[in-house]
């Protein structure tokens, strides 16, 4: 009886990692499609750069954060923005099909948007940064002024400094979730909560979200698969550099940063530090809502909109999502 029941036990446990791989196998090949089917790419004079173009209006470089890809910025876009804008979110260097160019500084990478609006034949943009998207942004509203119609920064990183114990630590451990793609899609199914706490969303946001922002909160952590295909541009990220004293008073675009303060993975000090920074900056801070900034999309996305209305002159057109 003893063996009887042990190989039935071990015939379950088989069946239960059958499944597990065939469920993991098909999600991530339909995040691969998704991926594949989504975006395009495009021949600049700096390099070929993979980016999503999607609705009419008035044109919003959207800058995705770390583990991102367009597809993250046309997600953060529809989150933030809603319809009544053209939203053209580029892959920044690794992430999904843009590659990773011998000169992959900041600086460059400002520079690769600017070649990418050429290749589009657009002037001028607003610029809606998030996470760590926002260095980028800044270098690219410094560097290209006459391009750079207003500056949004979304829960964005705005400076870097030396590596705490307590940041590497969770550097680790975010690396060790993400640079697997298996793993990754595991922690979604089976550590949910410690995943968001992770994150950036803490275990009381989590409590307050209602089932539709619980789903937005799911929609962003599926967004990142496959995570396999944005490492080297995760790996990139964590090595940016740009000290608190960077003259972010020189960017003469109209801003706006939004930022929670019990964001616990980009701290709402960056927020402050660009508000305070960038010459006439409104800053819109939030109580809760984590670095997913849940709960808060409807009155980000009216705030937006009025802040653009009046920085570019143009009103966004048609319903909000």
């Amino acid at each position: 009886m003893t063996w009887e029941i042990l190989a039935g036990i071990g015939a379950g446990g088989l069946l239960t990692g059958i499944w597990v791989y065939l469920r993991y196998r098909r999600d991530v090949q339909a995040a691969r499609k998704r991926v594949a089917e989504g975006s395009q790419m495009i021949e600049t004079q700096c390099g070929r750069i993979e980016y999503g173009d999607v609705g009419h209006g008035a044109p919003v470089l959207l800058i995705h954060g770390a583990g991102g890809g367009y597809d993250q910025g046309l997600l953060f876009g529809g989150l933030c923005l809603g319809e009544g804008f053209r939203l053209i979110a580029p892959s920044r260097f690794g992430y999904l099909r843009s590659p990773v160019p011998q000169d992959s500084s900041l600086e460059a990478q400002a520079d690769a948007f600017a070649c990418l609006l050429d290749a589009l034949e657009i002037d001028r943009v607003a610029v809606v940064a998030i996470s760590a998207g926002g260095l980028s942004a800044l270098q690219f509203a410094r560097r290209h002024p006459e391009r750079t119609a207003a500056l949004v920064m979304v829960a964005a990183v705005s400076y870097t400094e030396p590596a705490t114990t307590k940041g590497r630590k969770r550097e680790a451990s975010i690396n060790r979730i993400i640079g697997s793609d298996f793993v990754y899609w595991l922690a979604i199914h089976a550590a949910r909560s410690p995943l968001l706490s992770l994150l950036g969303v803490s275990k009381e946001v989590r409590n307050g979200l209602t089932p539709t922002e619980m789903a937005q909160a799911d929609r962003i952590l599926e967004a990142m698969l496959p995570v396999s295909r944005r490492w080297n541009g995760v790996l990139l990220d964590q090595n940016r550099h740009m000290p608190p004293d960077f003259p972010l008073a020189q960017i003469k675009a109209p801003g706006l940063v939004i930022h929670a303060r019990d964001d616990s993975l980009v701290d709402w000090s960056h927020g402050r530090h660009a508000a305070a920074n960038i010459t006439g900056a409104e800053f819109m801070t939030l109580d809760s809502g984590g670095h997913f900034l849940l709960g808060h999309y409807e009155a980000i996305r009216t705030r937006i909109e009025a802040f653009l209305a009046e920085a570019t002159g143009q009103a966004s057109r048609g319903p909000q999502i």
